[in-house]
C-alpha cells in the first residue's frame, strides 16, 4: 500500500495492490476510485471518460442529417454532415465529474432514476466532488477511512452532516471483495427527506453484445439497460473476457443504471459510442433516519464460469 501522487495531477492517491488486484483511492476527488484492476484476468473494470464538450458537437446539433433524410436541392460534400442515426444531438450531456467508482450522493427524495438520467439530481457537491479527508489506511490488506463533514441547508436551520467511508478490500483465493460502508450522521433532526447514493462505474466493452449483460431477479439485460431495478443484488457478466461482477446492498436499496454514451466522429460521421454504465445503488430514507445511518455496497469479482445446464433460469 502506497500514497504518492500517482498521476501526477497535485493531489494524493492510494495504491492498494496485491497478486489479485490493484485499487486507486483519490481522497482529492469526493474519495472516489479511479481505477480497480483484477489481475487474474488482466482486466481494468473502470475505463470510462468524462464527457466533456467538443468543438463538432455544434455540427451535431446544428447540421447533422441522417443518412436516410430526404434533402432539397445540391448540397457541398463539406456542407453534408452524416448520422449513422437520428437524435443523436439528445446524447450530449456532460459530467460535473469524472467517471469513477463509489462516488457519494445525497440528493432529495424527490428525485427519480430519470433525473439520475438527465444529471439533475441536485446532489451535495460537498460530498460527490470535493476533497476527503484521509482518517486512516490500513494494511494488509487494504481499508481505507475517509471523513468528510457537510451543512446542509434546510427549511428550518442548518444541519451538519458528518461523512464516514470506510473502503475495504481483500482476496479470496482468485477472487476479490471489495465493500464500501457509508455513514451519515446529523447532529440534530433533519425535516427534508433525502437519498443516499453509492455510484460504481464499470466498462465491459459491449452494449449489446449477448455474452455481455447485467443479471437480476432471474432477468436477463443488455449492458446498454437503462432503467430502474429492486433488488438486493445485481450480476454483470462477461463472458468474452471472463469476468464476474455481483453487487449487493445492505441494507436493500434500488438500482438505477444508465448507459455512458458519447458521440465520436469518423469518416463515416457520427456515431454513439457505449464508455460503460453508471451504476447507482440508491436509499430513500425517512427523516428521523437521518440521525445516523449506514448502507454499504459490496462488489464481489471473479472469474466467470459457463453454468450447469439448468442452473441459471434466466433467458
Amino acid at each position: 500500500m502506497r500514497r504518492e501522487d500517482f498521476d501526477v495531477d497535485g493531489h494524493e492517491e492510494v495504491l492498494i495492490e496485491q497478486p489479485t488486484f490493484g485499487m486507486v483511492v483519490c481522497p482529492a476527488d469526493g474519495g472516489t476510485v479511479s481505477s480497480l484492476r483484477f489481475k487474474p484476468l488482466d482486466v481494468e473494470l473502470v475505463n470510462s471518460l468524462m464527457r466533456r464538450p467538443e468543438a463538432y458537437h455544434d455540427l451535431v446539433r446544428h447540421r447533422v442529417t441522417s443518412k436516410e433524410a430526404p434533402r432539397e436541392g445540391p448540397a457541398s460534400i463539406h456542407d453534408m454532415v452524416l448520422s449513422k442515426e437520428s437524435n443523436l444531438d439528445a446524447l450530449l450531456r456532460y459530467d460535473r465529474y469524472a467517471r469513477r467508482g463509489f462516488r457519494t450522493y445525497l440528493f432529495p427524495a424527490s428525485k427519480a432514476f430519470e433525473d439520475f438520467a438527465l444529471l439533475r439530481l441536485e446532489e451535495s457537491p460537498a460530498l460527490a466532488q470535493a476533497a476527503w479527508k484521509v482518517a486512516a489506511v490500513q494494511a494488509p490488506g487494504g481499508r481505507v477511512d475517509l471523513q468528510q463533514e457537510i451543512h446542509l441547508a434546510t427549511s428550518n436551520h442548518p444541519v451538519r452532516i458528518a461523512a464516514h467511508k470506510i473502503l475495504t478490500s481483500k482476496a479470496a483465493g482468485t477472487a476479490w471483495q471489495l465493500e464500501c460502508r457509508s455513514t451519515l450522521s446529523a447532529d440534530r433532526y433533519c425535516p427534508s427527506a433525502l437519498a443516499l447514493g453509492l455510484e460504481m462505474v464499470f466498462n465491459l466493452l459491449a452494449p449489446d453484445a449477448p455474452d455481455r449483460y447485467f443479471l437480476a431477479n432471474e432477468v436477463k439485460w443488455p449492458l446498454e439497460f437503462r432503467g430502474e431495478i429492486k433488488a438486493s443484488t445485481l450480476v454483470l457478466v462477461d463472458e468474452w473476457q471472463r469476468v464476474k461482477i455481483t453487487l449487493t446492498t445492505q441494507p436493500e436499496g434500488r438500482w438505477w443504471i444508465v448507459p455512458i454514451e458519447t458521440i465520436s466522429q469518423s469518416e463515416l460521421g457520427f456515431e454513439r459510442v457505449y464508455q460503460g454504465s453508471a451504476i447507482m445503488a440508491v436509499w430513500k430514507i425517512d427523516p428521523p433516519s437521518w440521525r445516523n445511518i449506514t448502507c454499504g455496497l459490496r462488489a464481489d469479482i471473479e472469474a466467470w464460469s459457463p453454468s450447469v445446464p439448468g442452473e441459471n433460469p434466466a433467458a
